[in-house]
């Protein structure tokens, strides 16, 4: 999870959905959906095994073979 301001991004899901990254936007009572994706790669695919860490608006992923870190900021 990453969270800047009232934007919110969840990271995973089950199956299918693993790499599911979904956007949304905090209200008082809930979080609106605005927007599901997938979360890949820089060269393209989605990532297979995986380790993954949320700190304050940035998701961090690094795939196989675990030697870089990728970043996705909600910020941007």
């Amino acid at each position: 999870m990453a969270v800047h301001g009232e934007r919110v991004a969840f990271y995973g899901g089950y199956g299918e959905e693993r790499d599911r990254l979904s956007l949304g936007e905090l209200t008082d009572t809930s979080v609106e959906p605005t927007a599901i994706g997938l979360l890949t790669l820089p060269d393209g695919p989605a990532p297979s095994r995986r380790l993954v860490v949320g700190r304050g608006s940035r998701i961090y992923v690094q795939a196989e073979p675990f030697t870089t870190w990728g970043v996705f900021d909600l910020s941007d």
